[in-house]
């Protein structure tokens, strides 16, 4: 019978094979670790739930033609715990007729018993849908923050990716042997925004136990905060991983003078020489001092700059370090019956990084 029905280990093959098709264009065969990757994402992580599961749709000849992967998480505001469903992987065969497969999929996504749905990586098309269906665009999540840590080398690599490759390669090839003299000396300048001041804190290798210590110590009491257990965020951790979704990772914890816990932070050495931050957290009184040994110990792994979500509590800050902001591509909209829970996405009052929502979902490498 053809409509909606939960997503189960038989059908990872045929989610491949649709996923590889639609979302990555592929027209060669499915790569073979897709499927049991699929599975560990959405059927064996640590926050599985019966009620909350990612969905199928068949059309009537019971082919599988659309698929939405849902990841359930939990959050604390002020003690209360919160659910979350946060969507991703959706996906429709173009070459089916089943035209309400969408909209199904998703009005099954907002049945769920979750106190919140949410999707940070939806595109242009998937917003406008969302959006008539009852979602709130989340404008503050939407953004990243950047920050060049090699300005010149930065510039180049953004240049090179606009439509005139030809000028880029040229002005490139004048340019590099001189980029990176330019660039060191823009850190060794007092009156640089990238200068590199004398650090005054200290750093250690984060454990997933010490992230989830820190997690519960540092950010304010109001925010609306991600659950953890040391097992959890290792599963995570050792997922991205195992898929290469950002390169090797770096995780630090930085403590000041006195020796105090000030913060921690995440990111991923890529080889495109642009890092992803993926967890970032310190008091606003510490932020400083943080963000300098991030861009800092960046820079000493080679990177040009570093991306990551926006981070309202810390975008004065940023600011000042010659960070900017911008929209890259995705948006991220959410669906709550309790606006007290919908309010923390809306003005930022949230600990919200990638590791709580598309950066595990990131698909990474596969094997051909």
């Amino acid at each position: 019978m053809p409509g909606i029905r939960p997503f189960v280990k038989a059908d990872t093959t045929s989610v491949a094979d649709l996923i590889s098709k639609v979302l990555h264009e592929r027209k060669g065969p499915t790569p073979p670790s897709l499927p049991d990757h699929l599975s560990q994402l959405f059927l064996e992580n640590p926050w599985v739930q019966e009620d909350i599961p990612s969905h199928v749709y068949e059309d009537s000849q019971n082919k599988l033609v659309g698929f939405f992967g849902i990841l359930p998480r939990r959050m604390t505001l002020q003690g209360k715990t919160v659910r979350l469903a946060f969507g991703s992987n959706f996906v429709v065969d173009p070459e089916s007729r089943s035209s309400m497969a969408a909209v199904q999929l998703i009005r099954a996504f907002m049945k769920g018993p979750q106190d919140v749905s949410i999707t940070d990586s939806a595109n242009e098309s998937s917003r406008q849908m969302l959006r008539s269906l009852g979602f709130k665009i989340s404008p503050i999540y939407s953004l990243i923050w950047a920050r060049p840590l090699q300005p010149l080398r930065y510039g180049l690599l953004g240049a090179a990716r606009l439509k005139k490759k030809g000028s880029i390669a040229r002005l490139s090839s004048v340019v590099s042997p001189f980029a990176g003299l330019l660039d060191s000396a823009a850190t060794k300048l007092s009156a640089s925004p990238f200068y590199h001041a004398h650090l005054t804190t200290v750093e250690e290798d984060a454990t997933p136990d010490a992230i989830v210590q820190a997690l519960s110590t540092i950010p304010g009491k109001n925010w609306l905060l991600p659950e953890y257990s040391a097992e959890s965020l290792n599963w995570i951790l050792q997922f991205i991983q195992k898929r290469n979704a950002y390169g090797p990772l770096i995780k630090k914890l930085i403590r000041n003078q006195d020796g105090k816990l000030i913060g921690w932070y995440i990111f991923g050495k890529s080889d495109g020489k642009i890092g992803d931050v993926l967890q970032l957290g310190t008091e606003a009184s510490s932020a400083k001092l943080v963000l300098n040994h991030l861009f800092r110990d960046a820079y000493k792994e080679g990177l040009v700059g570093l991306h990551g979500r926006m981070e309202p509590q810390f975008m004065d800050e940023m600011s000042r370090s010659a960070s900017f902001f911008l929209r890259q591509g995705s948006w991220t909209l959410l669906n709550s019956k309790n606006p007290e829970y919908a309010e923390p996405f809306l003005t930022g009052n949230n600990f919200f990084s990638k590791l709580e929502g598309e950066g595990v979902m990131r698909f990474g490498e596969f094997a051909s």
